[in-house]
């Protein structure tokens, strides 16, 4: 008898337990994965960044394509308005020297500037 009692006791508390027990919504599944989308959107990122081509020969005949082209434009302006003497002077040479060297030095700045691309990509 007292075990009947106990089960009936069980099945009362069981019978209260479930008609107070809060049930959830429909749309909480929707909720929850439309709050996970938005913490996902929210949250930073690391972004991959594409390996960029860094064609050293393709940089070196651009700038270097560059600079034998601003030296025909000199060589063309001084020897139309100079004659060709003053191709031969030291003054067009010194102009010229300069301006390889100037080229020289962008095409070296450039590659630097790749390297150190290349080795932040890498970490």
């Amino acid at each position: 008898m007292k075990k009947n009692n106990i089960t009936k006791e069980e099945e009362r508390v069981r019978i209260l337990m479930r008609e107070t027990k809060e049930k959830a919504p429909n749309n909480l599944k929707h909720r929850i994965m439309h709050q996970i989308e938005a913490e996902k959107a929210l949250a930073p990122r690391k972004l991959k960044r594409s390996k960029e081509s860094g064609n050293v020969i393709r940089e070196l005949g651009s700038i270097f394509g560059t600079m034998y082209a601003v030296l025909a434009g000199m060589i063309a302006a001084a020897y139309f308005i100079f004659g060709q003497e003053f191709l031969l002077s030291s003054e067009f040479i010194g102009a010229s020297v300069f301006v390889a060297f100037v080229f020289s030095m962008l095409w070296l700045i450039s590659q630097l500037d790749r390297r150190l691309r290349s080795r932040k990509f890498k970490e």
